[in-house]
């Protein structure tokens, strides 16, 4: 947009808005201008530093002659408390008036304080028309958002290896049923061999998450090694989904690579310069790295070339960037453009008020209750696992005025996860573990998710997996924990432990230590409590030796904690020296003590690793004087 010449005649502003450390208009806000001609002009929209700059809309004032009836111009004038006309201000005739008004010249984004490019509503109601016939369905569908959108009956019922292409990324997206994705399979294989490489990137993320079908095994397996190859294999004929895929994975250090952020930085500038319609997708993968690098104006910059090319996508993104800066105003401006355009993820707008949801009025939780109700559903039909976490995580605690809802609250969060919103698992498994309601999710299917969430890259189940190793093989899942989870597991514990039956240490009075089998995390305190002839146990977190323990001994996500017998007053039990000292203030411990893991959630576990049992029992030794002694 070429703004007008006479702009260059101004000779006032009026500014209201978000202002910096030096009054300069910063954020969201409004400035008209004044000039020395008719015309006045208005810009609505975001500031950097008192330049224009972000999404913004842009008013001019037009002139216009409105035409009165002789009736309608009669009836003006003063009127009494009784409505009668009493002074009239008319002569006979018509009448004509000049009017000033504003007039939206562009919508759309700023950079440099001139217009860029105006936004274009981008919508999939006309998939219909689509022509799966040439490679260029093959960009459209690097978003899958956009794969929920297509029809059925248009890409299930053509032999054209594009259009196969496009059914069995809808069925992988769509749904997660068994036979979907043996289907899925077999057309990715198929298509393969007819040249679209991109199919080949497909296979190998169901070979990484175990979603490849065995016939011969006549199982869904999980083989790492293959996933690489066939990775190798797209990346050779040219798959864009594998190089994004390898890029991400490299600046991450994920799966076998070690992490370079330099090198994964470099190759999605280049490739963002590119002219290529790719590219736009590197342009927002680079924007997800400098957000994370914390070269936040970076970020911004990548993520609106995306947009003002017509890549809507991370709107959601950059509104939120602006959250986290404190600017609701413009963040919320952002997703309500967002939303304008169809990005489903900007359908959670309302969420911000989570931090102060106890402060608002009920008619303000009502508002905000009303409209993510509407816009979480809308967005979940769009295909967004952002809605449906949101939506699982309000049902499942009862927040944002939802009342708390577990059998919903879970089809929503499979809903997420069906659409590759990971943390839909972690959501669920918190849930498992605060209710500890087999009707909510049974043992075998909380196995289950666990063993999920960890194909799914929540390696935070790993220790877990290892721990349950032998119940994970009894389930079918040997070759994985061997092959995958195992050596994963002892790369991110170097010492190579020993694994030994869950235990926990006991120390009686007399300063004698032994071990004991028992898998605490499965006891109820009851149960605990007999390990020690006790009726009820008091835990001793995070004190001042204990904490040494822990520091020392170098646990993952774990603390050591200490139990003891509740009434060992009452009881006139033996004082227990060493479990005196552990508690390090206050008055002495007596019985036996019972030393164990916990979690941050204050879970218990018992020890899995004879080397961590030893560790321990080696701290304590040094922290009371060498008063323990083993059995």
């Amino acid at each position: 947009m070429k703004l007008p010449e006479n702009m260059s005649k101004i000779v006032g502003k009026n500014y209201k808005g978000q202002k910096d450390d030096e009054g300069r208009p910063h954020g969201h806000g409004t400035m008209e201008y004044l000039t020395s001609g008719d015309k006045k002009y208005k810009y609505e929209g975001h500031f950097e530093h008192g330049v224009r700059s972000g999404y913004g809309v842009w008013h001019e004032t037009i002139r216009f002659i409105r035409e009165y009836e002789p009736w309608e111009w009669a009836q003006m004038g003063d009127y009494d408390s009784a409505g009668r006309l009493i002074r009239p201000n008319t002569k006979p005739g018509p009448y004509r008036e000049v009017i000033d008004s504003w007039d939206e010249k562009f919508r759309g984004w700023w950079k440099n304080d001139d217009a860029v490019h105006s936004l274009k509503h981008k919508k999939y109601a006309n998939w219909q028309s689509v022509h799966l016939e040439d490679e260029k369905v093959l960009s459209d569908l690097l978003d899958f958002k956009a794969v929920r959108m297509l029809p059925q009956p248009m890409v299930m019922n053509s032999d054209n290896p594009y259009a196969r292409y496009a059914y069995g990324v809808w069925l992988w997206t769509c749904y997660k049923d068994s036979e979907s994705l043996k289907t899925a399979f077999k057309i990715f294989e198929e298509v393969a061999g007819k040249g679209i490489a991109d199919a080949l990137q497909m296979m190998s993320r169901m070979y990484f998450i175990g979603e490849a079908y065995d016939e011969k095994a006549g199982k869904f397996v999980m083989d790492r090694k293959l996933s690489q190859e066939l990775t190798a294999q797209a990346m050779e004929k040219g798959s864009i989904l594998a190089r994004l895929r390898y890029n991400k994975d490299l600046f991450f250090g994920t799966t076998e690579l070690v992490a370079d952020t330099e090198t994964a930085i470099a190759e999605a500038q280049r490739e963002s310069s590119a002219i290529f319609s790719e590219s736009i997708l590197w342009t927002e993968q680079l924007g997800l790295f400098y957000e994370i690098e914390g070269e936040r104006e970076k970020a911004i910059k990548a993520y609106e070339k995306c947009i003002i090319n017509g890549y809507y996508a991370p709107i959601y993104d950059l509104a939120l960037m602006y959250l986290e800066d404190g600017d609701e105003g413009y963040y919320q401006t952002l997703m309500k453009v967002g939303m304008d355009l169809g990005v489903p993820d900007c359908r959670i707008l309302g969420i911000e008020n989570e931090y102060r949801w106890e402060s608002l009025s009920g008619d303000e939780r009502l508002d905000i209750y009303r409209q993510m109700k509407r816009n979480l559903t809308e967005g979940i039909a769009l295909g967004s696992g952002v809605c449906a976490y949101t939506l699982a995580d309000a049902l499942l605690n009862g927040k944002f005025g939802y009342d708390m809802d577990l059998r919903m609250g879970r089809e929503y969060a499979d809903i997420a996860l069906t659409y590759g919103y990971t943390a839909a698992a972690n959501l669920v498994i918190e849930a498992a573990e605060a209710l500890d309601d087999p009707e909510f999710i049974s043992d075998d299917e909380l196995l289950k998710l666990r063993y999920d969430a960890l194909r799914y890259g929540i390696e935070e189940q790993l220790d877990y997996v290892i721990r349950n190793k032998d119940t994970y093989i009894e389930m079918g899942y040997g070759d994985e924990i061997e092959k995958v989870w195992m050596p994963l597991w002892k790369k991110n514990h170097p010492e190579a432990k020993t694994q030994i039956s869950p235990s926990v240490i006991i120390i009686q009075p007399s300063g004698v230590a032994t071990v004991v089998e028992a898998d605490v995390f499965c006891m109820s305190y009851r149960e605990m409590s007999q390990l020690i002839d006790a009726e009820g146990l008091d835990a001793v977190h995070f004190s001042g030796p204990l904490n040494r323990i822990t520091e020392a001994c170098r646990f993952r996500g774990y603390q050591i904690a200490m139990y003891a017998d509740r009434n060992g007053y009452a009881k006139d039990l033996a004082d227990n020296a060493i479990g005196t000292i552990l508690y390090g203030a206050g008055a002495e411990i007596r019985g036996a003590v019972i030393i164990v893991l916990e979690d941050n959630k204050y879970d218990t576990h018992s020890f899995h690793f004879q080397e961590d049992i030893e560790s321990v029992l080696s701290e304590i030794s040094i922290i009371t004087g060498n008063l323990l002694r083993m059995d």
